[in-house]
């Protein structure tokens, strides 16, 4: 058997350390006004190269923990391309969404600290990726792939149906929500396990909007958990999160908690014990197929609200929901109407039939993972979504959830400046053209 059907890919990965200076604005939480006072986790950017042989095609996976890539995913594409020779549309970028990293966005929440900003941190960080990305196309070597499904139950929905067709902000497993764990492994030639990529759905927000320690959250401890037991190399993708949060069910505790750095890092063990699980005693499917990747830049729109609608939040005890209904009042005022465009990414990730990776460029809701994974698993062995890829176009609630309200559907908008919430129909506007990118003849 030649060594090319052996082992049908090439893998690499590389790491450069990202923690920003202790001091500096975190980002994540508009509540949070003082910077950072120390370290519980280093941070990382994990790149991941994989290497079709038969065709030659490559796709690099960025694994990064910070909040987003924001302003930052066009230049650091350009770099890893002329670092590499990679096309931008075969460089995956996905955020851990750590709440507890660097501020590095524009706009929105962010726009009282972007003075804070550390533009030169933030500049050799970017190159410090790009230059990780040529070290894991370096360090690739002959591997199979194989994918499985574990299961994690930690993750609850934080919209809590109130009984009268809204939402409350606290934890439920009524709602929908999603504790399955994709994972793809790397072995070698002698089936050794050199890496493993892995995703779950719950919102890295463990210690709280006043922890103001630099870190990873549940994924950095899981990560590092792998890392030290499998002795391997481990990256983390965050998958469809934008209305889960991990929870550990307590009869006196009716919200979710501020979690302590030893509960976080239990979080952080369970998910990886779940990883563990699947790669000691779970089935994996064998991932074959010429590799293929697609991006493409979907417009989608918010609604405009009526006049009386925006000014009802005039004088709010919340400054940037204030801000918010002012701004929008004006601009009806004037005659003018509100910018409803907004550009959204989607990039697909095929390995012929047998795996399919599904990334949207947003704070996407559990619906359109399950939605993903119901759909599209159809046609191909296993169909993994992940979220908070590329420039963020914020939260996408699910169709379904528009009428209920609450922080996904209208509180977010408030606070990035958009007009209002989105259009009925951006659901099946985004899985068509998902539908649309794939290839299955």
């Amino acid at each position: 058997m030649s060594t090319i059907t052996a082992c049908p890919y090439l893998a690499g990965v590389a790491s450069v350390d990202v923690t920003p200076p202790v001091g500096s604005k975190l980002a994540g939480f508009a509540a949070r006004t003082e910077n950072s006072t120390g370290v519980y986790l280093p941070l990382r950017a994990i790149v991941t190269a994989l290497t079709d042989r038969a065709t030659d095609q490559t796709v690099i996976i960025v694994s990064l923990e910070w909040l987003g890539f924001c302003d930052t995913a066009d230049r650091l594409r350009a770099l890893i391309q002329a670092a590499t020779g990679v096309p931008p549309d075969h460089i995956v970028l996905g955020a851990t969404h750590t709440h507890y990293g660097p501020a590095v966005g524009k706009g929105g929440v962010l726009a009282d600290c972007l003075a804070d900003i550390d533009v030169p941190f933030i500049a050799a960080a970017v190159a410090g990726m790009a230059g990780a990305a040529a070290t894991a196309m370096a360090n690739r070597r002959p591997v199979t792939l194989s994918s499985s499904l574990g299961w994690c139950g930690m993750a609850h929905s934080r919209r809590r149906p109130d009984g009268k067709g809204g939402v409350e902000w606290k934890p439920t497993l009524e709602a929908p929500h999603d504790h399955t764990v994709p994972m793809l492994r790397c072995a070698d030639e002698n089936g050794k396990l050199v890496h493993v990529l892995f995703s779950y759905a719950a919102h890295p927000t463990s210690g709280g909007p006043y922890l103001r320690q630099i870190g990873g959250d549940y994924p950095g401890f899981a990560v590092q958990e792998l890392e030290q037991q499998l002795g391997c190399t481990a990256a983390f993708l965050l998958g469809c999160a934008g209305d889960q949060k991990p929870f550990k069910p307590d009869p006196a505790q009716d919200g979710f908690p501020q979690c302590p750095l030893p509960e976080i890092q239990a979080f952080g063990r369970q998910l990886a014990e779940a990883v563990i699980r699947e790669i000691q005693h779970g089935p994996w499917r064998q991932v074959a197929g010429p590799l293929t990747a697609l991006v493409r830049k979907v417009e989608l729109h918010t609604t405009v609200l009526p006049r009386a609608d925006y000014a009802a939040w005039i004088g709010s005890d919340n400054v940037y929901f204030d801000r918010w209904a002012r701004d929008h009042v004006a601009i009806l005022d004037q005659g003018q109407r509100p910018e409803t465009a907004v550009a959204f990414e989607l990039h697909t990730v095929q390995f012929g039939r047998s795996l399919v990776l599904v990334g949207m460029a947003g704070e996407m809701t559990a619906e359109y993972g399950l939605r993903v994974v119901r759909e599209l698993g159809r046609d191909f062995g296993q169909a993994w979504p992940v979220g908070y890829i590329s420039e963020m176009a914020g939260y996408l609630p699910a169709e379904r959830q528009l009428p209920e309200g609450g922080y996904e559907v209208l509180g977010h908008i408030q606070y990035t400046g958009k007009s209002g919430p989105y259009e009925s129909g951006t659901e099946e506007k985004i899985f068509a053209a998902i539908r649309e990118m794939l290839v299955v003849g």
